[in-house]
């Protein structure tokens, strides 16, 4: 038995603007937070010198899509204006990492008509995660990009070691993966400042 159909509402989205081999490029967002980096496996890759390895975070919330930075050497630009905190984006608007230039669009925000939509801030972040002096050698070394090879011979244990660490660390950081697990640390705070 068929069910009544459903609207598709399309994704929202960035499209690269910028002049070069990357323009054209179609960054979607399709899950409730990814991180935007060059790093290989970042959610949303964009493969440029410019861009930091971890550059930003995008979330899904309230209705709405959240952009923050995640201190990245060239800095997030909505609309000319050098972002700091988050910031819901809007159909439309002119994001820039680093020297790429985006055009973000979210045509479901123009099919839900006049309503105005109440907006909820995401809650900040009070308590930070108490990681032990191990797991927070193992979370810099994440940041760093090291492999758990690499982390093993840095650390003088086992692989299996690492990656028991590299899990207790994404269990205490509610994440899923490397690239989020560092980013929920540099939004709770957790690196030591250069």
């Amino acid at each position: 038995m068929v069910g009544p159909a459903r609207r598709l509402t399309p994704l929202p989205m960035f499209v690269v603007t910028s002049e070069g081999p990357l323009r054209g490029q179609v960054l979607t967002v399709d899950a409730d937070e990814q991180i935007l980096g060059r790093r290989e496996n970042s959610d949303l890759l964009l493969s440029d010198p410019h861009v930091s390895r971890a550059h930003a975070v995008i979330r899904r919330a309230s209705g709405a899509v959240w952009l923050e930075d995640l201190g990245s050497t060239g800095g997030t630009f909505v609309n000319g204006e050098a972002l700091t905190g988050s910031r819901v984006l809007k159909h439309g608007d002119a994001v820039r990492f680093g020297l790429v230039e985006t055009r973000f669009e979210d045509r479901s925000s123009l099919m839900e008509g006049d309503e105005a939509t109440a907006l909820i801030e995401p809650p900040e972040q009070d308590d930070k995660p108490v990681l032990s002096p191990r797991q927070a050698e193992v979370l810099e070394y994440l940041k760093d990009g090291l492999t758990n090879p690499e982390i093993a011979v840095r650390l003088g244990v086992t692989e299996r070691t690492v990656k028991a660490h590299c899990q207790e660390v994404f269990d205490r950081l509610g994440a899923r993966n490397r690239t989020a697990a560092v980013a929920a640390a540099m939004r709770m705070g957790l690196f030591q400042d250069p």
